[in-house]
């Protein structure tokens, strides 16, 4: 019996690896595209910065983390769906603050040039 579980846990364990391998590249797709905005923004010569598009993505994933809670609710206690709500909102103003930072450094590497 014990090692038929340690199979199951081994094969979540690859579950988990294998969604954090897609979450990752998705990740990387996500600074790819947000560099050809950028590049699309100095074209129309809009600010690389917009406040607005900030609210915005946070705010998409702040209702997010509102559809995670409906679908977990009968799953989950309270409290772990407010941590998975925290976790929803932290990811995107994370996003946010790292596209950001990124867009940043292009701006230093580019008034070096």
């Amino acid at each position: 019996m014990q090692e038929a579980e340690k199979r199951k846990l081994e094969e979540i364990r690859r579950q988990i690896d294998k969604i954090d391998d897609e979450i990752a590249k998705l990740l990387f797709k996500r600074i790819e595209l947000a560099i050809s905005a950028r590049e699309a923004k100095k074209r129309l010569e809009k600010p690389i910065s917009d406040a607005e598009r900030e609210r915005e993505v946070i705010g998409k994933w702040r209702k997010r983390a509102e559809n995670l809670s409906m679908c977990v609710e009968m799953k989950v206690n309270e409290r772990i769906k407010d941590i998975c709500e925290e976790m929803f909102m932290q990811i995107g103003s994370e996003i946010v603050k790292y596209t950001l930072r990124i867009e940043e450094e292009w701006n230093m590497e580019e008034k070096k040039d």
